[in-house]
């Protein structure tokens, strides 16, 4: 069996994934992609990078949704955006290994490439720490923020997949950040790849 080809990162909010994604592709030596997604798809798609960030990791509730913005466009778009990124994820998968974090990269490449497929978590407290320490957000905001976020990626993951975000059913290996450190999930995820091969 071919070793592991590309490393998938699913993350808490302020919980250092993207971090420790970088830090893992540094160790292995090959590209990590984040946010770089984003951009791809909108080229892909011809939707604009403000209209991607809008939508991305969000799911349309129709219960919190104005009646005048509910209807096929918003749905349409969302799907276009999806559509794109799975391209995205799909090509860079079978063109290099690689990290990638988020965007579902996981259930994308479930039957393309061999991956071992990461979360990261921390506890509250350790993430409401990085929120203002690092992330400098307003400290009455810090709750809400974490809570949101989590949410959004919670639902968006849900809903476009069959799997349940942030269960450890889920993935192949879940990772507590706030107590191993990003340097200690970033050397373990490499040796588990370089132990693959």
């Amino acid at each position: 069996m071919a070793g592991i080809r590309v490393v998938t990162i699913g993350r808490h909010y302020c919980s250092g994934g993207s971090d420790i994604g970088k830090m893992t592709a540094q160790k292995l030596g090959v590209k990590c992609y984040d946010r770089e997604i984003i951009e791809m798809a909108a080229k892909r798609s011809g939707i604009s990078m403000d209209e991607i960030k809008k939508y991305e990791e969000s799911v349309l509730n129709p219960m919190k949704t104005p009646i005048a913005l509910f209807g096929r466009e918003r749905d349409d778009i969302t799907e276009k955006i999806f559509a794109a990124e799975t391209e995205v994820v799909q090509e860079l998968a079978k063109q290099e290994d690689c990290v990638i974090v988020g965007r579902c990269a996981d259930f994308i490449l479930k039957n393309t490439v061999r991956t071992l497929d990461v979360f990261i978590y921390s506890s509250f407290e350790k993430r409401m720490d990085a929120a203002l320490n690092k992330h400098h957000i307003p400290p009455e905001e810090v709750e809400s923020r974490l809570k949101k976020y989590d949410k959004k990626r919670g639902d968006y993951y849900n809903a476009n997949t069959n799997k349940k975000w942030g269960e450890k059913a889920s993935y192949d290996m879940c990772l507590d950040s706030g107590k191993l450190g990003f340097d200690m999930c970033a050397e373990i995820i490499a040796l588990t790849v370089q132990a693959s091969r």
